[in-house]
């Protein structure tokens, strides 16, 4: 699949959506590091990963929870113990249509689930009324540039919400991870990308869940600060991509001579590199 006119499209599967040309948020924020490293990624597209198998499962008992029967569970009998072999193929195919879970990630599921639930503002959104798993199409009308974005509900009303598990919820050490991996870069396009389908503003809410016991959560409201600054990002990140695309340059991230930094904590405490001193050449 090519191309793809602009709009919403609910319960595309993830390997259609992968198929259509148009620059997303995840592909983009990798420019953040190098043009080199944006390239190599893009000729080089990652499988999913287990974690990223494991949250995609997360998110849809949370949000559609009568979607329980979509996973099967590996694990429960004697002779399930390793991924691989006849056991392992037979129950593949008997399960073609389903998602394959570890009883160690079901668990994990049933956890965070559970703890969801006693967390009144997650659960608000969660059973609110609108579409989940939405893939949006757009054309961006200052660039041109055709995008893409999937989030994981957009509730009535106007709102956009997207679940994120964690390590920690907490604001300092779930603000790092946002800005680290980007995720307020991705939040302004998808508001961009409401907007230029809707003419609606929406209200853009980050759903952030814990990995472990006891599976404490957040609403974090996205404010207009954040959308600015994830735009102002994109932007920068979108011009640096047109003139990689225009030159057919690619450059590292480090293409000169730069000096070793050592890092304050170490500088704090010398004692802890002691036992890692060794003679030099």
């Amino acid at each position: 699949m090519d191309d793809h006119e602009d709009g919403f499209v609910y319960g595309m599967n993830f390997e259609d959506y992968q198929a259509v040309d148009a620059l997303n948020g995840s592909s983009l924020v990798h420019m953040r590091r190098s043009p080199m490293y944006y390239a190599w990624m893009y000729d080089h597209p990652q499988p999913p990963t287990d974690a990223m198998k494991l949250g995609t499962a997360i998110h849809r008992l949370i949000l559609e929870p009568e979607r329980v029967g979509d996973f099967a569970v590996w694990g429960e009998e004697e002779d399930q113990k390793v991924r691989r072999g006849s056991v392992w193929e037979a129950f593949r195919a008997a399960h073609w249509d389903k998602m394959i879970v570890t009883k160690a990630e079901r668990d994990t599921m049933v956890g965070i689930t559970t703890g969801v639930r006693v967390n009144a503002p997650i659960r608000h959104y969660a059973d609110a009324k609108g579409k989940m798993e939405v893939s949006m199409f757009w054309t961006d009308p200052v660039s041109g540039r055709r995008y893409k974005g999937r989030v994981d509900k957009i509730c009535d009303g106007h709102v956009i919400a997207d679940l994120k598990t964690c390590l920690s919820c907490q604001p300092r050490m779930f603000g790092a991870q946002s800005y680290r991996l980007g995720y307020h870069i991705k939040m302004a396009m998808y508001w961009s990308g409401y907007k230029a389908l809707t003419g609606h503003e929406p209200k853009m809410k980050l759903l952030a869940i814990e990995k472990k016991p006891p599976y404490e959560s957040v609403v974090y409201r996205v404010t207009k600060d954040v959308i600015a600054q994830g735009l102002e990002e994109w932007q920068n990140l979108e011009a640096i991509l047109n003139v990689c695309e225009e030159t057919n340059k690619w450059p590292a991230e480090y293409e000169d001579e730069t000096d070793l930094m050592i890092p304050a904590w170490a500088t704090e405490n010398t004692e802890s590199l002691d036992e890692f001193a060794m003679e030099e050449d």
